[in-house]
């Protein structure tokens, strides 16, 4: 059990978790000490880990080898470490994606902090249906149906008494645990600090006739952050181009550094963008409540798929509801399975880390990005 200091020191060193301040136009995305469940499924570059980086994995977080299960495809490895399968089929120069066997051993560089396997086998009792037996051990229908394989040829014809096995997670691997607390280092005399790197937070982005930038003072990134805004915008303009202007909130300041309240928008590759909305509030310059009725799936869509398709996103924090309408849309216009699992925690629950779009709390009127850095 962790107690609430506990949790809030660590949220601290880890940079998680800055005091509240009064509401304001842009949404805040802590309002309270993140819980130790947060922490733990918090992006493995936003808050470290206990383990050493690799040199595989540009000296950014350990390196994780993942045997294939049974069941898996490119696309649940990959959404299951909140990875790109590019990424994979690079780091294990895979000559065909398709085709990767059980048992066959992945190397991962995780943005989802690896977890354990086990064996399990359920007794099917009366009354019992798929669908509770999949939520019971937190997974999809189809994920059940895979794991199982030959033992669950027709789940139609599942009877009372009748056993099966399958593989779940469980407890997180050591090294990916977030690191534990630190004493503050005491503050250098000035002329002997160092930076950081945050004087590479000092390029401003101009939102132009494409973007509606709402705080200029703090829409400064890197060069490369600036550079791939441009072109996922562009790409979402030329595709959209009677759209309104795409809504940005805040980056980062220049130079880089803390900005209240925000867990992140510290190093110039963190930027809040608006969900495209329809009828009366479509043309809105601020971040406003979303729902089904008044967000726009196929434009949303198409400007976070604009962003993913730089091939530089980390992960992007979005509302589940919201997830859902988006997903389900994808999916109605051909996207595959596949690619799908990579990118989607829908349908999983908002409690189970997968994926490069992910659930985190304040992110109901706008979606965050986070490019490599």
């Amino acid at each position: 059990m962790h107690s609430i200091r506990a949790i809030s020191t660590l949220a601290v060193v880890l940079g998680l978790w800055s005091a509240p301040v009064a509401a304001s136009d842009s949404a805040q995305e802590h309002e309270t000490a993140p819980t130790a469940a947060e922490l733990e499924t918090a992006p493995l570059s936003l808050r470290g880990t206990r383990g050493a980086p690799h040199p595989d994995c540009s000296n950014k977080v350990p390196l994780w080898e993942h045997e294939v299960q049974a069941g898996e495809h490119l696309g649940l490895i990959a959404g299951r470490y909140g990875v790109r399968r590019s990424a994979l089929v690079e780091l294990n120069e895979i000559a065909d994606p398709n085709l990767i066997r059980t048992g066959q051993t992945l190397k991962v560089c995780p943005e989802i902090a690896p977890r354990q396997t086990k064996q399990v086998t359920h007794v099917v009792a009366s009354g019992e249906t798929m669908s509770a037996i999949a939520k019971q051990y937190d997974l999809t229908v189809s994920e059940l149906l895979d794991r199982a394989g030959a033992e669950l040829s027709n789940p139609n014809l599942v009877r009372v008494g009748q056993s099966f096995s399958f593989w779940v997670d469980d407890g997180m691997v050591e090294a990916f645990r977030p690191p534990l607390p630190k004493k503050k280092a005491k503050k250098k005399r000035a002329g002997g600090r160092k930076s950081h790197g945050r004087t590479r937070v000092s390029v401003q982005l101009d939102g132009g006739a494409t973007m509606h930038i709402k705080r200029p003072r703090l829409a400064f990134g890197t060069a490369k952050t600036v550079r791939l805004i441009e072109r996922a915008v562009g790409q979402y303009k030329r595709r959209h181009a009677k759209s309104p202007k795409v809504l940005i909130g805040d980056m980062s300041k220049k130079g880089g550094g803390k900005i209240e309240p925000h867990l992140s928008h510290r190093r110039g590759v963190d930027i809040d963008v608006g969900y495209v909305l329809k009828g009366d509030t479509l043309t809105t310059t601020r971040f406003r409540g979303v729902n089904s009725k008044t967000l726009d799936p196929k434009r949303t869509w198409a400007l976070v798929k604009a962003f993913l398709d730089t091939d530089e996103v980390r992960y992007i924090f979005m509302d589940y509801a919201l997830q859902k309408q988006l997903y389900e849309f994808a999916r109605s216009q051909g996207t595959s399975e596949d690619e799908l699992d990579e990118l989607f925690q829908y349908p999983r629950g908002r409690g189970r880390s997968h994926g490069i779009i992910r659930h985190w709390r304040s992110h109901k009127n706008h979606f965050h990005v986070r490019f490599e850095g």
